[in-house]
């Protein structure tokens, strides 16, 4: 266990080494023909080994085979280099006592720098967590990680997409030496090594082997954050891919344009409930300084007067707070400068610190609200608010218009017609919005009937759709005043 633990530490530099059980040794020369492992006790080895590598801080696991050789059985383990130390295991391997918990005080840090396993001296120990430290996450080997868990479509596409100089060679060219040639894996004796930058940028499912890959977008529908009435989506898939769908769905069914009449003037006022360019700027922001360590995946929370952006940690503890506020912080390193260096390849970051300053810029042309940025003292997260024009906000609307959709419809629908429709009124005055499912409940009619209902209700022009087929929802439109 100590040595399979400094294995994983690597101080060498050698990509870890390797272990078999069933050889004899004598003098560190292999005594040959090897006497093997006995059939019967292979289980029993494997789970002993799973059981004590368990104490091993972090928790590190080697790839282990049993492999047949002149007749006999032996069990193979690949110790590779590990991405999360420094590495720890108890002298006594054997103490039933719990490490990491007080209980046992003799954890010592292994490493190999020749042909013996030793304990790290204070020297080798600051060496050991200047090399962990030195390694951001995401250009690590992942060990577990394998050609299977790659897509080449999305590989072609990005080189497609950043104008490479591979496009020429993709039809020559294997995807082992593509990903190579992209600096996402590297080649090993063994085969090839795929870091976790290679995972988040071409996996088929990133956040299969790296947990909190992915983006959860949750919306809700009423004026109550913690209602039971929303619906939640999540986006899979390569991290760019993640960032386009997350806000084509927005833009799809969420972003909505309006445009007002203005007296004594030839042009009208147009402006969006939320601008396309600061969300697409607060969404890659969150993806590109997310910990890809953590468990934890970005969130977006769609609510009826605001969007929330949420990643886990929040900035730096050198970036002050009101600066970053204002977009006048530029950082002095990036958390994912790889992730950055790729996303800017196919123009979804700039990687100029220019970030927030977009935001406000975009959010002030388009005449929002500033937008709000939330952390703690300990900087563990970070959600970026943006809040929805005054022209869209249903609570203001309803202050500006002295008339309610329910009197507006009642004139210029016959009273047998807005009969039918009254409990969709009602609800739509209530929350603002409907959808074709909210109404066929609140009705108790089908959808052919419900269909029906709104296109009598568009019809007068004080009803919209916004979104497509899938997706539409009805709301009220921009202006119920007499003149419209």
């Amino acid at each position: 266990m100590h040595t399979i633990c400094a294995y994983a530490n690597d101080i060498a530099g050698v990509d870890g080494g390797y272990l078999v059980i069933g050889v004899k040794a004598e003098n560190g020369i292999p005594v040959l023909p090897p006497v093997g492992s006995p059939a019967e006790l292979l289980d029993g080895i494997q789970l002993k080994i799973f059981q004590y590598c368990n104490k091993i801080e972090p928790r590190y696991i080697p790839k282990i085979d049993v492999v047949e050789y002149k007749g006999v059985n032996l069990v193979y383990m690949k110790c590779a280099a590990g991405d999360a130390g420094p590495y720890q295991a108890p002298v006594d391997v054997y103490s039933k006592k719990e490490s990491g918990k007080g209980q046992n005080s003799t954890m010592k840090y292994w490493i190999r720098p020749a042909s013996l396993t030793i304990e790290a001296k204070q020297s080798e120990l600051a060496e050991l967590f200047e090399k962990f430290a030195s390694i951001p996450f995401v250009d690590r080997i992942n060990n577990r990680a394998s050609m299977e868990h790659i897509r080449r479509g999305y590989l072609e596409d990005f080189i497609r997409e950043s104008n490479s100089s591979l496009i020429e060679e993709l039809n020559v060219r294997s995807l082992e030496d593509l990903l190579v040639s992209e600096e996402v894996a590297e080649e090993k004796d063994e085969g090839i090594a795929i870091k976790n930058i290679g995972l988040l940028m071409f996996g088929e499912r990133p956040d299969k082997l790296i947990a909190g890959s992915k983006i959860e977008m949750v919306r809700f529908y009423d004026e109550e954050a913690e209602a039971s009435d929303f619906t939640e989506k999540i986006f899979y898939g390569p991290i760019w891919k993640q960032v386009r769908d997350a806000l084509d769905y927005i833009k799809t069914t969420v972003i909505e344009e309006k445009v007002v009449k203005v007296d004594g003037r030839a042009e009208a006022d147009r402006f969006f409930n939320y601008p396309y360019n600061a969300l697409e700027e607060a969404v890659v922001n969150a993806v590109l300084h997310k910990n890809y360590k953590e468990d934890v995946p970005v969130e977006i929370r769609v609510y009826l007067d605001q969007i929330q952006i949420i990643n886990f940690p929040g900035p730096d503890h050198y970036i002050d707070m009101e600066k970053f506020a204002a977009g006048k912080v530029r950082a002095r390193r990036y958390r994912n400068p790889k992730i950055g260096e790729f996303f800017k390849e196919i123009d979804l970051s700039e990687k100029k610190s220019t970030g927030i300053s977009k935001i406000l810029r975009e959010l002030k042309r388009n005449g929002s609200p500033l937008p709000e940025f939330e952390t703690d003292a300990d900087r563990t997260y970070m959600i970026t608010t943006i809040k929805i024009h005054d022209g869209f906000n249903f609570e203001n609307f309803a202050q500006k218009n002295e008339r309610s959709l329910s009197e507006v419809l009642s004139e210029v629908l016959t009273q047998k017609d807005y009969n039918k429709v009254s409990t969709i009124v009602g609800f739509m005055e209530k929350y603002g919005e409907i959808t074709p499912k909210e109404a066929e409940a609140v009705t108790g009619k089908s959808a052919a009937t419900v269909r029906r209902y709104f296109k009598m209700l568009t019809s007068t022009r004080y009803i919209v759709a916004v979104g497509s087929t899938n997706n539409i929802v009805y709301r009220i439109a921009a202006n119920l005043s007499e003149d419209d």
